[in-house]
């Protein structure tokens, strides 16, 4: 843009003057012998040049306006392309912010499962380090065994009347110190009567004792087994107490259920008159549907407590 002033001003020179010498020349009456009149001679000649000189400036002016016409329009084209990337840089950076927005989302889903995984953790810890532990009964005893097992009390065998056919078929260790409830008369109810031992077959004496019984809670265990037909627990599993398989007559009235005496038996000691109730007797094997070998019929089955 420069240049182009430079050659405009120079031309309006060139102009001013060539108009001035013309308006002089036109004046005066030049004689051929005047020497004025070379000097006027040159002059032109110098005005043609000059004329020359400015068309070919003005053919240079023209050439340098299509130029910069040419270059103001690549300008805008690259303006347009520079608003272009400006606008694809913006949806990137908008993309850039959602992807960001996601990515805490999802630290903040894996911060939540992280400290989900730690409770549970804990839980497992917790739940390894105090487990909940797990309660039995051992029937024919008065204490635990001496096996880290806490002893919640110590009790009496209890359960329905052997000869009621409505009787519950299953048994209950009764506190030593019951809190009594109110006396009834009603015609309607169900009975508790004490467990006896009705065989000496494991123990001399035997027949007509009362049955001590003791709940136990194992603290390094959250299950508790009784296998029949065993007298030692099975590999990964420790034995809480084994003994003999017992239940009610087989022909009386009332159900009963398979219960594991401890193979020491112990008594209560006033509990020796033939009061009967709750009768237990030594169960055997019945060959036929229990298939022999491996069992071998009327021998009496053992059993064992086992814990986990």
């Amino acid at each position: 843009m420069g240049l182009i002033l430079t050659f405009f001003i120079v031309w309006c020179m060139l102009a001013t003057c060539i108009n001035t010498e013309s308006q002089n020349f036109n004046d005066k009456r030049l004689l051929i012998t005047d020497p004025d009149y070379a000097d006027n001679q040159q002059i032109k000649r110098d005005i043609q040049l000059m004329k020359a000189t400015m068309s070919q400036l003005q053919t240079t002016v023209n050439t340098l306006n299509a130029k910069v016409i040419g270059q103001d329009k690549q300008i805008q084209s690259q303006n347009i392309h520079i608003q272009n990337q400006d606008r694809q840089i913006q949806s990137q950076h908008t993309q850039i912010l959602s992807q960001d927005g996601q990515i805490q989302s999802q630290k903040m889903q894996i911060q939540n499962q992280d400290r989900q995984i730690q409770k549970h953790n804990s839980v497992i810890t917790s739940f390894q380090n105090n487990p909940p532990g797990s309660v039995y009964v051992r029937w024919g005893r008065k204490e635990c065994p001496n096996n880290s097992t806490e002893m919640v009390y110590s009790g009496i065998g209890a359960g329905g009347h052997y000869t009621n056919p409505g009787r519950p078929t299953n048994q209950v260790c009764v506190p030593h110190d019951p809190d009594l409830g109110q006396v009834s008369h009603g015609s309607y109810f169900g009975t508790v009567y004490g467990m006896e031992y009705d065989t000496n077959d494991f123990g001399s004496n035997l027949i007509d004792k009362d049955v001590p019984c003791a709940v136990c809670r194992v603290s390094h265990a959250s299950t508790i087994l009784m296998i029949p037909g065993k007298s030692q627990c099975y590999a990964g599993w420790k034995t809480e107490y084994s003994g003999d398989l017992m239940s009610g007559h087989h022909d009386h009235a009332g159900g009963s259920q398979y219960i594991c005496v401890d193979n020491s038996l112990d008594v209560l000691e006033a509990g020796s008159c033939n009061d009967n109730g709750y009768l237990l007797y030594g169960t055997k094997a019945y060959c036929g549907s229990l298939k022999c070998p491996p069992y071998v019929q009327d021998t009496y089955f053992k059993c064992v407590v086992c814990s986990r």
